[in-house]
């Protein structure tokens, strides 16, 4: 679907941005509604499902591949606070992010 695609592209360029739907519809040239009803047919979950979910597979590749702080791969995936990040992560991983690293 190539108005999905669109938005997807910007979602996965600037993960790190505060995307809200409105701006996923604007980037897809879609009505809010309809973006995320099709986005939500044709993923099967919701766009912020997705970008959640697309963040945490890229915390999980910076924690087990880099050195780089948890507050800082927190910023750069999106989350303006480490405890934040620390509450959906461990909600999508079984883990803390420290203890994620450790595993690794």
């Amino acid at each position: 679907d190539p108005q999905l695609s669109r938005a997807l592209a910007a979602l996965h360029r600037d993960p790190g941005r505060a995307w809200t739907v409105a701006d996923l519809a604007r980037e897809a040239g879609l009505s809010r509604t309809g973006f995320a009803l099709r986005f939500a047919s044709d993923m099967n979950m919701t766009p912020m499902a997705y970008l959640t979910q697309w963040r945490m597979q890229l915390a999980r590749h910076a924690l087990r591949h880099g050195r780089e702080p948890v507050a800082d791969v927190a910023e750069r995936v999106g989350y303006g606070s480490e405890a934040a990040f620390v509450r959906v992560f461990r909600k999508e991983a079984g883990l803390t992010p420290a203890a994620f690293r450790r595993a690794a």
